[in-house]
């Protein structure tokens, strides 16, 4: 009988000090009001590698979406971040000297299509205050250059560069002016069947542009695919922007 109550308190002792160490352990994970619940209203273990599977499949199960096609979106990181000045200088370079393969290298950029229409009719090619101002103010020349590049991550950007010849420098500036206020129109591209991309319609967020005598310069950038960086569409934009005319 006392064997028996030596062995019963040294089972309580060794319990009472596993719970005390337990409860006072500094690496207790504090609760989390914001850690996600899965389809079935259990709390997902969050951290680790699958942290973005995980929440992609809480998103999809929330929005009705596909598991498989939200969770591959989710794990898409692989996005083209803005790259050096040094770079983007050299692109510049050989871009004003009329090599676009030279300056979509230096951006790790790979040309995978494009094309260009020549003499096309302003006012025509054109909409809002823009199309506007080329019914008061003819434009002598319009040429345009779409093209499509991707990098090695699969990231795949549309372009468009329009050079608009107008009558005189001050109408070229007046005209620039006018591209340069978002939302005041544009000229738009002869067509996107290049790019491959039903629907598909440049936003003028990603815009550069420039004057050269009589000559205005328009180029601007948007995704096709893939999560390039707002700043790299800029860069790409700011290297079509200074290409030659065709």
């Amino acid at each position: 009988m006392i064997l028996v109550l030596v062995v019963f308190s040294r089972l309580l002792f060794r319990q009472s000090r596993a719970v005390v160490r337990i409860d006072s352990g500094a690496q207790r994970v504090p609760f989390d009001p914001n850690q996600p619940r899965g389809p079935d209203g259990k709390w997902i273990k969050t951290g680790g590698v699958f942290t973005a599977a995980v929440l992609a499949t809480v998103v999809a199960a929330a929005s009705g979406g596909d598991v498989v096609t939200s969770a591959g979106a989710g794990l898409d990181t692989a996005t083209t971040k803005s790259v050096s000045d040094a770079d983007t200088a050299n692109s510049k370079k050989a871009a004003r000297n009329g090599d676009r393969a030279k300056a979509w290298r230096r951006l790790a950029l790979k040309e995978v299509g494009k094309e260009i229409k020549k003499d096309l009719r302003c006012a025509v090619q054109s909409f809002g205050q823009v199309q506007q101002y080329f019914l008061r103010h003819p434009c002598q020349k319009l040429d345009q250059l779409l093209f499509v590049v991707q990098d090695r991550n699969g990231n795949t950007i549309a372009g468009s560069v329009t050079w608009v010849k107008m009558p005189s420098a001050e109408s070229a500036a007046q005209l620039r002016r006018l591209e340069d206020t978002y939302g005041s129109g544009d000229v738009t591209p002869f067509g996107t069947a290049v790019l491959e991309a039903g629907g598909f319609r440049f936003t003028g967020k990603h815009y550069r542009s420039r004057l050269d005598g009589k000559l205005a310069v328009i180029a601007e950038t948007d995704p096709i695919k893939g999560r390039p960086s707002d700043a790299f569409l800029k860069q790409v934009a700011d290297v079509a922007d200074v290409l030659p005319p065709p």
